[in-house]
C-alpha cells in the first residue's frame, strides 16, 4: 500500500461521515447515549494513528526507533484542531449539521489517547514492522 493512503481513505471517510447531512441513511442500529462521541473520539483517534503509521512508514520515519515525540505533539494539536474545524464547518454550512462543544471535546480526547497510545507503542510497533 502506497505510503499516506490509509491515511487519505480515513480523512475522506471522517469528512464524509461528519459533515454529509445524511451519511448513514436508514440506520435502525440501536444506539447507546452518548454513542455519538464515542464515535466521533474513534474517528479522531484512529485518524491520527494512520497518520503516525504513515509517517512511521514514510522515509522520514524509517529508522526511527524511539517515537517523534515533536511530530506527534505536532499530530496531536492539528488533529485537534481538525475536530473543531469541523465542528464550525457543521455550523457554517447549513446542511442540517450542527455543532456541538461535546462532540469536540470528544475528537480532542481521541488525539489525546491516538497520541498516548503512539508514544507507548511506537518502538514496538517500528520493531514489529522491520522484522517481517
Amino acid at each position: 500500500m502506497p505510503v499516506g493512503l490509509a491515511s487519505l481513505v480515513v480523512l475522506v471517510a471522517v469528512l464524509y461521515l461528519t459533515l454529509y447531512p445524511n451519511p448513514l441513511p436508514d440506520n435502525d442500529i440501536p444506539m447507546f447515549p452518548g454513542a455519538d462521541k464515542v464515535v466521533h473520539a474513534l474517528m479522531m483517534f484512529g485518524l491520527s494513528g494512520c497518520v503516525a503509521y504513515d509517517y512511521m512508514r514514510s522515509r522520514y520515519g524509517q529508522g526511527k526507533t524511539e517515537p517523534p515525540k515533536g511530530m506527534l505533539l505536532c499530530l496531536l494539536a492539528l488533529t485537534i484542531l481538525f475536530g473543531g474545524v469541523i465542528e464550525l464547518l457543521q455550523s457554517w454550512m447549513d446542511m442540517g449539521r450542527s455543532e456541538d462543544i461535546l462532540d469536540f471535546v470528544a475528537d480532542a480526547a481521541g488525539a489525546v489517547l491516538a497520541f498516548v497510545v503512539e508514544l507507548l507503542f511506537w518502538t514496538r510497533l517500528r520493531r514489529w514492522l522491520t522484522e517481517r
